[in-house]
């Protein structure tokens, strides 16, 4: 229709549409002036140099080059081959017959294809597919070879040391116990944290029972306290003494130096930690300074370890929880550094975790076995982790000829703690007796924290 104004779009087609005749006219042309050419010339290379290969398809704008000696004799038009092919002063020249390529026996299925850019493209996938493969079936090789499940026939409580009755009676599929010893340099390198675990790996349980440093054993030196032990008569004494409490000696141990514990707080990022009390605590003479509030904290590795260390305060609320508060914290933040370590965040830094580990923990499992407990701990329930603390009198003192003083020490109370490795950490499959036990000043009494105050973190 007449002066209706064109859209930007349509506007834009016939301008196309335009460029498109253009161009089919330009190649016409330019196609009748390369048959004019090819009959004046005998040699290709003889023909004007814009005119020697053909043009690519795409249109593009450019000056025509021509000779020096044919700047007004080139013909523009189709209509002036005839006047150009008969001039008496050119004579046309004839062209030599074209050269055949000599004859071959090769078959053209003999021909090899040639090779493109996408062709290569593929290769090199399939090379990096290959690649990626092997590096795979390797990593999935190794981990076979070097990852395994501890071996309980080789574990040293296997042999001598336990009783005849649970050897007899065997152990309980996929469940292990562990010693967990903590060294502290400043406390001139005690083992101030004990603690005994049992991994039920099939039903994803964890138990963890504390000993107080201050539990009175049976030791031939004068001051008769479990945390003494270690510096003494090194593993296997300490695993002995450990035996007379509970009837069995744990598996496996790991010691650990206190430092380690800051170490791996600080590759988790930090942990965050509802500090159970007002922690304020100076002592210039270790350089240590203990200052946290109650609530929820977020505590790198040196924060973790005042926490760990901290018993009392110099003034205020909560002057002195002594041993007990102690491991009441020990455990609640134990509970709350594992939950944080199966999370996503913490699992992206698991080989500087291991790295950590394997440099500054001392044990008799492998690295192999290290890691096998690791992969299945992230299996663990959410309420899967259970702490129980020592029952006993936590109130006993003994008279000390040397110090002149009466010192403090923790009775313990082996009915009761019968009844928690029974319930919970027997790895045997029948019970344990009074009998496995060897418990020098037993009592009935039992005012340490039941396993519902301590576990609730």
């Amino acid at each position: 229709m007449k002066g209706r104004r064109l859209s930007e779009e349509e506007r834009r087609q016939r301008e196309k549409e335009e460029r498109s005749r253009q161009r089919i006219m330009d190649q016409a042309y330019r196609e009748a002036e390369r048959a004019v050419y090819a009959r004046i010339y005998q040699d290709e290379y003889d023909y004007p140099q814009d005119y020697r290969e053909p043009r690519d398809r795409v249109y593009e704008e450019r000056p025509r080059r021509t000779r020096p000696d044919q700047q007004d004799t080139i013909p523009r038009r189709p209509e002036m081959e005839e006047t150009i092919l008969h001039r008496p002063e050119e004579p046309i020249p004839q062209r030599e017959p074209v050269r055949q390529p000599p004859p071959t026996d090769r078959r053209p299925e003999d021909i090899p294809p040639v090779k493109t850019r996408k062709g290569r493209k593929r290769k090199i996938a399939l090379i990096v597919l290959v690649v990626l493969a092997f590096l795979l079936v390797l990593g999935m090789a190794l981990h076979m070879v070097f990852v395994k499940a501890p071996d309980l026939d080789k574990a040293e409580s296997q042999g001598e040391g336990t009783h005849p009755a649970l050897l007899e009676a065997g152990r309980r599929e996929d469940v292990y116990t562990f010693l967990l010893v903590g060294r502290d340099d400043a406390g001139g390198g005690n083992t101030d944290t004990i603690m005994v675990g049992c991994y039920d790996v099939p039903n994803g349980q964890l138990d963890v029972l504390s000993i107080y440093r201050d539990t009175l054993v049976d030791v031939p030196w004068e001051i008769k306290k479990i945390n003494s032990v270690y510096n003494n008569t090194g593993m296997e004494g300490l695993l002995e003494e450990v035996r007379d409490l509970i009837g069995y000696i744990p598996d496996y141990y790991f010691v650990m130096e206190m430092d380690i514990v800051a170490q791996l707080v600080d590759a988790m990022g930090g942990v965050d930690y509802n500090v159970p009390y007002d922690m304020h605590y100076d002592d210039p003479t270790q350089d240590l300074h203990i200052h946290y509030d109650t609530g929820m904290q977020h505590l790198t590795g040196e924060d973790a370890v005042k926490v760990l260390r901290w018993r009392q305060n110099n003034s205020g609320p909560s002057l002195s929880v002594g041993d007990v508060g102690r491991v009441e914290v020990q455990q609640s933040f134990m509970k709350a550094m594992i939950g944080q370590a199966l999370s996503i965040s913490t699992l992206t830094n698991i080989k500087e975790i291991a790295d950590i580990i394997d440099t500054n923990l001392d044990s008799n499992l492998t690295y192999g076995e290290m890691v096998w407990f690791g992969e299945h701990a992230l299996f663990l329930k959410e309420d899967g982790t259970r702490f129980h603390s020592l029952p006993g009198d936590y109130t006993g003192s003994l008279w000390s000829p040397t110090y002149q003083n009466y010192q403090s020490y923790v009775f313990v109370n082996d009915g009761a703690l019968l009844d928690i490795i029974n319930n919970h950490m027997n790895p045997y499959t029948t019970a344990i007796t009074p009998d496995m036990q060897h418990v020098i000043y037993g009592t009935t009494v039992n005012n340490l924290p039941t396993t519902e105050d301590t576990a609730g973190g």
